[in-house]
């Protein structure tokens, strides 16, 4: 079970990337591909003992590796 929602998100993932690189990307389908997308991680966590912890390690993680990306419209200086 948890393997197909992984493979899922993988799969939606790739899906908004690739309209995202369209040359006009189409704003209601990228919403609901992020939305299912959403939904498959939320039944990830709900399916993976633990699945809030791994995902709170994995953010501190990043933080310290200074891996975080910026928000969306902001630029670093």
């Amino acid at each position: 079970m948890i393997e197909r929602l992984i493979a899922a998100h993988r799969l939606l993932n790739r899906e908004i990337q690739r309209e995202l690189a369209r040359r006009v990307p189409d704003s209601f389908r990228l919403m609901h591909l992020k939305k299912r997308r959403l939904a498959v991680k939320d039944q990830l966590y709900r399916h993976h003992p633990g699945g809030m912890a791994l995902k709170n390690a994995a953010r501190q993680v990043l933080t310290r590796l200074g891996g975080s990306k910026p928000a969306l419209g902001r630029t670093e200086s």
